[in-house]
């Protein structure tokens, strides 16, 4: 629809010429804003260069491995408790070994859940303790174990990166440890970004010449560069900064949010690149504009107008924080992520029997998509309360500092339908 024009964009002084398509969100912004550069000029290469050159390439541009994760997600609950095959203990979403009886643990997309693993002759391969022909299938650890993650791949994939760590094209070299341990933080949190789509089952291709909407990951790291994470084409980009808490709060603090994590930017940077798929290209259109605004309008103008008269203060009756009255396209994406906030977090909360009985039945055996919006956010409300009276005990800031109210209900309930209108058809488009 060319709603957003052409813009000039640069990496390491190299000027490119971008043509963005609609949906997209090119933008370059104050030091600490969301905003977007074009990516850094890496050739696609299966072996990892010498440390010391700045980036190397993790995958090759292809689509999900075979088998890897043949099932579809039902738009089922999400991040509930998981337990070990062995002993039935709680076992950690990002565990390696459970930590009462030591079984050896890794995450199987497929499953959408950690599974105890047996060792086999081969030290690298490893099958699932469990019954039957899924027992018997070799599997190994992502080629980035040692960096945290502990997701499997099936030998037979021809791939030795999983598929989370496959949408990351490019991230520091091994020769800055201090940009390393930012990246291993900031793929942890793209992991579970991941598990929840795939329980929403909204279809994750990696970015390649056979699927050109699909998505990659830039994580960047640029000490004093600033300004660097936002969405453009199904890219991805995250400044790794990020992930320093200091840093993070204190352009929280700077641009006056109340709320700012990984996570955070991860579904929002998420928002975008759905709008077009759920949303831009439906049926549901003037619904959004009658909703959000118009999407339209020029995004450059609407942004700068934005941050030239930024503050804590915003109409919260209408948009769910202040950054999303910048712009309609704003608006969708933080809505976005603030629905899967609530919703990862409602769920989480019921598998600890933190949710009333009479709510919780009926969170843990319907699937979510199913469920109107209005039954998560009831349960939602007493959650939000009482974590937030926790973390004032303790002298910890709020948890959630939001309380979605008029218009913004109206928005995540649009945002939860377009969801489960997908997650019904199996499909992006409605009129397609």
């Amino acid at each position: 629809m060319g709603i957003l024009g052409m813009s000039r964009l640069a990496w390491a002084g190299r000027p490119r010429v971008l043509s963005p398509r609609a949906g997209s969100t090119p933008r370059t912004e104050p030091t600490g804003s969301r905003s977007v550069h074009e990516s850094p000029p890496i050739p696609f290469s299966t072996r990892l260069p010498p440390t010391g050159t700045g980036w190397i390439e993790i995958r090759t541009p292809t689509s999900r491995s075979a088998g890897e994760h043949d099932d579809h997600g039902s738009g089922c609950a999400l991040m509930r408790l998981f337990h070990c095959d062995r002993c039935e203990a709680v076992l950690a979403f990002d565990a390696h070994e459970c930590a009462s009886c030591r079984a050896t643990v890794g995450y199987v997309p497929g499953d959408r859940r950690p599974c105890v693993l047996q060792a086999s002759t081969d030290p690298s391969v490893f099958h699932l303790d469990a019954p039957g022909d899924r027992s018997e299938r070799p599997m190994w650890r992502c080629l980035n174990a040692a960096w945290g993650c502990n997701w499997m791949l099936p030998v037979d994939s021809g791939e030795t990166w999983c598929r989370s760590c496959r949408l990351t094209r490019g991230r520091p070299d091994t020769g800055r440890p201090d940009a390393i341990a930012a990246w291993a933080t900031v793929e942890t949190a793209k992991r579970r970004l991941i598990h929840q789509l795939d329980e929403f089952a909204l279809p994750i291709e990696i970015d390649s010449a056979s699927m050109p909407d699909g998505l990659v990951f830039d994580l960047v790291y640029l000490p004093g560069e600033g300004g660097i994470t936002g969405h453009l084409d199904g890219l991805v980009t995250l400044d790794l900064a990020e992930a320093d808490d200091g840093h993070r709060d204190g352009l929280r603090r700077r641009l006056g949010e109340q709320f700012r994590t990984v996570i955070g930017h991860l579904r929002h940077e998420i928002g975008h690149y759905y709008w077009l798929r759920l949303v831009g290209q439906s049926n549901d259109i003037g619904v959004f504009r009658r909703l959000f605004g118009d999407e339209r309008d020029d995004y450059r103008a609407a942004v700068d107008a934005y941050y030239a008269g930024a503050s804590s203060t915003w109409d919260r009756a209408r948009f769910v924080t202040g950054y999303a009255s910048s712009h309609p396209l704003e608006d969708w994406a933080e809505t976005f992520a603030h629905y899967l906030h609530i919703v990862d977090a409602v769920d989480t909360a019921a598998a600890h029997d933190l949710v009333p009985a009479d709510r919780a039945g009926m969170l843990v055996t319907e699937a979510v998509a199913t469920l109107p919006f209005a039954d998560i956010l009831d349960a939602w409300r007493p959650i939000s309360a009482a974590v937030n009276a926790i973390a004032e005990t303790v002298g910890a800031p709020a948890v959630y500092p939001f309380e979605p109210a008029g218009v913004v209900v109206d928005k995540l309930t649009f945002v939860h339908d377009q969801v489960a209108a997908h997650t019904r058809r199996d499909r992006f488009y409605a009129n397609e």
